[in-house]
């Protein structure tokens, strides 16, 4: 099947959805198909390219909004390539920029056309409102009118959770709605993690001895990492625990503020290490005791999967979508309330080596169930053949 994929982002930005993409990408291909991707340039990318059946088009970064980059809804470059390739189908993974491209190909070529909706964007209009109570009240309003547009026009639709099926349901939407939770890239994460690798960097960093709690991820309120912070700091004051120590690894819109908020706790017990490469972040879940993730706003949370692929202990806020994937005291842990966060820390650290190996080999067997690359192919492909009767 020839397939084209588009997405406003894609590798290298680390995010879910890029993440996400990219993996599709690379099981489709493993599997025979024919794939073009379609997303915005790389920084400072001027005219479009197309290597590796990867189409570039340059963008204009939205500096409100991560940084992302916006291109415009049609490009001639990459639509002569896109109409020689006499694609069978095209899944679009947004709904705007790129992705609206993608619609007009589909219409214009007389293809199926499927759409995932991968993001919750009620939680991110306060970055185009600024905050301001009456104008994200009329976005959150626009975007539940445009995702119900988009959801009840023609084609397949796919969410990765039952949770934001829920949210399309939500927005009346009524057609058939296909749940897949995105595949993880076990491979990444098989490699040994050396000894000395490890020791170097904790010895670096002031860190040996220390038990290691990990955030990683976007540094942007809608993530919660407050309430991780102040949980992690209450634990080590309510229990008088020296011999742990918190990494927040990752950059966003909200850096300096955090900076600025714990300034005086950063230090050798909470450091703020930045942005790291997509293939580093390995790393650090494996060095890590605790992922530790308080945001209720992922649609699946690919890094919760990612570090349980790491046989890393994971502790989370409950959230509807994590239901199937983390059992408490089973697969890993969650908590409730963020005053009960500092005594779940503790919980843990109290168990036994064996009790929490016990937990994170449970874990990385649950990870592999529910997101194997032939699982999601699987399902992947009954959409799109669902897709391919329905067009004729």
């Amino acid at each position: 099947m020839r397939i084209g994929i588009f997405t406003d982002t894609y590798f290298p930005d680390i995010n879910g959805v890029a993440t996400a993409t990219k993996i599709q990408r690379d099981i489709l291909l493993e599997q025979g198909n024919d794939v073009y991707v379609v997303t915005t340039g790389l920084k400072g990318q001027k005219e479009p390219s197309f290597e590796d059946g990867i189409i570039r088009i340059p963008g204009k970064p939205l500096k409100s909004l991560y940084n992302y980059r916006m291109s415009f809804f049609f490009n001639r470059f990459a639509y002569d390539i896109l109409k020689a390739a006499k694609l069978d189908l095209i899944h679009v993974q947004q709904e705007f920029g790129i992705s609206l491209f993608g619609r007009l190909c589909a219409k214009r070529f007389d293809i199926p056309l499927v759409y995932t909706c991968h993001t919750s964007y009620e939680d991110y209009t306060s970055y185009l409102s600024h905050g301001r109570k009456i104008p994200d009240k009329l976005a959150k309003k626009a975007v539940k009118a445009v995702i119900h547009h988009l959801g009840q026009a023609r084609g397949q639709i796919i969410t990765p959770s039952l949770k934001s099926m829920r949210m399309l349901r939500e927005y009346n939407i009524d057609r058939h709605i296909a749940v897949i939770p995105n595949a993880v890239d076990f491979s990444r994460f098989l490699t040994p993690l050396l000894p000395e690798e490890k020791d170097n960097f904790l010895r670096r960093e002031n860190l040996l001895g220390k038990k290691i709690v990990l955030w990683l991820g976007r540094l942007g309120k809608e993530k919660n990492l407050e309430e991780s912070i102040d949980g992690f700091l209450a634990y080590k004051r309510d229990y008088g625990k020296e011999d742990v120590a918190m990494l927040v690894v990752g950059d966003g819109p909200d850096k300096e503020y955090f900076l600025k908020k714990y300034g005086e706790s950063i230090g050798k017990d909470l450091l703020f290490l930045g942005k790291v490469e997509h293939d580093r972040t390995a790393f650090f879940y494996r060095i890590a005791d605790v992922f530790l993730s308080s945001s209720t706003t992922e649609t699946q949370g690919l890094t919760y999967s990612e570090a349980m692929a790491c046989e890393t202990l994971v502790l989370a806020k409950y959230d509807f979508n994590l239901e199937r994937l983390i059992e408490d005291g089973v697969t890993g842990f969650l908590y409730d309330e963020k005053k009960n966060l500092a005594k779940k820390l503790d919980a843990i650290f109290s168990m036994t080596q064996e009790e929490r190996d016990l937990i994170r080999r449970r874990g990385f067997n649950r990870c592999l169930l529910l997101f194997s690359r032939n699982s999601y192919y699987e399902r992947l492909m009954n959409v799109y053949e669902r897709a391919l009767r329905e067009n004729f």
